[in-house]
């Protein structure tokens, strides 16, 4: 059976952001998976990664979505081996929910959205937002769409504190939080790695045109971190694509001309302004410790990767000892993957067992 591969648009009037600003006529662009039982209790939200989208299982087409960036890598859902009839997250059963963040370039209100009050995209002008208010925004959706609780918040990576942090919201809502390749802070790396980032798509904006080659190379500072050096080792083909002269050969080595392609292949699929305004999100994005006895009620399952870099697993062995000290009843399981940080995108198999496990 195919799942759903089209995008439907969910319309807020007006919402008030964390930061007292009030945005109007905003749009969530999102995805469902099956169906929405009669009490409305089999609903699972999923958060997306940093450059992921709403398009979380099925086929899609430039054709449909001529409105947002697209490459080849877009036209398969990032999480179709998860998400389907009979799959890790069986649609059969649950009604799965997932949504573009406010922010983003996937078809949600965004700096590339035309701002109403004067007519011009938002660009530079567009406001700061908080994951608070992407996490609020898609309480809103779920609300919309008759959803009355969840049976399960999913997220990965920066997905994964979206989750943590929705689940601290909505306590009674939530009935199991997953964890996968995350934690319930920023670590110094994180910290600093955003910095690089968000300063390099300053100095973007005087230019010249090149902003596509910053954003590039924001890209690559964060890469690295995502997949393991001897993944990215094994993946490097022995020749280079790049002239000996390219950067006065700098571009010598099949890693370097690795690194440089899945940079130039990024730009493709997104935007300097959305990537800023989720990093700077990221960068902002602050949990009182105080605050996780709200989670009292709810089953929590921390998948860490042994390989990760992104989110070290020392982190997610931090925060298992946080939910543990505040008495949260909590699952930890520890993948062996040589694939890194991505490994939730890589090898689903690694993860069937725990998912079935858990929910």
């Amino acid at each position: 059976m195919k799942v759903q591969d089209k995008t439907s648009k969910f319309y807020i009037p007006q919402l008030k952001l964390e930061s007292g600003e009030l945005l109007e006529n905003v749009e969530i662009a999102y995805t469902t998976y099956g169906t929405l039982s009669k009490k409305g209790d089999n609903a699972v939200l999923i958060f997306h990664a940093l450059t992921g989208s709403h398009m979380l299982a099925g086929n899609y087409k430039k054709e449909d979505n001529l409105d947002i960036p697209w490459n080849d890598e877009l036209e398969i859902g990032w999480w179709d081996e998860f998400v389907g009839p009979n799959k890790i997250i069986d649609t059969n059963k649950y009604f799965v929910v997932c949504a573009n963040y406010l922010g983003g370039c996937y078809g949600s209100t965004g700096p590339n959205s035309i701002n109403i009050k004067t007519g011009e995209i938002y660009g530079k002008d567009f406001p700061f937002i908080s994951f608070k208010d992407i996490e609020i925004s898609q309480k809103l959706l779920l609300d919309d769409l008759g959803v009355v609780s969840l049976e399960a918040v999913i997220g990965p990576s920066i997905g994964g504190l979206m989750a943590l942090e929705f689940s601290l919201l909505y306590p009674e809502y939530v009935k199991n939080l997953i964890s996968i390749s995350s934690g319930y802070r920023l670590s110094t790396i994180q910290l600093l790695h955003n910095l690089e980032q968000a300063y390099i798509l300053d100095l973007a904006k005087s230019s010249n045109g090149r902003e596509a080659e910053y954003l590039s190379l924001a890209r690559m500072i964060a890469h690295k971190t995502y997949i393991s050096l001897e993944l990215l080792s094994s993946r490097a083909k022995d020749e280079s694509k790049y002239d000996k002269n390219f950067l006065e050969g700098f571009l010598s080595t099949s890693q370097e001309s690795y690194m440089m392609h899945q940079g130039e292949k990024f730009i493709q699929r997104f935007t300097p302004e959305s990537y800023n305004s989720i990093i700077k999100g990221w960068q902002n994005f602050y949990i009182d410790t105080k605050e996780i006895k709200k989670l009292g009620n709810i089953n929590v399952l921390i998948i860490s990767v042994n390989s990760d870099v992104c989110f070290y697993p020392e982190e997610q062995v931090e925060f298992e000892n946080l939910l543990k000290e505040n008495g949260i009843k909590t699952s930890v399981k520890v993948i062996n993957s040589t694939k890194g940080h991505d490994c939730f995108l890589l090898e689903p198999e690694l993860f069937e067992k725990e998912f079935q496990n858990f929910i």
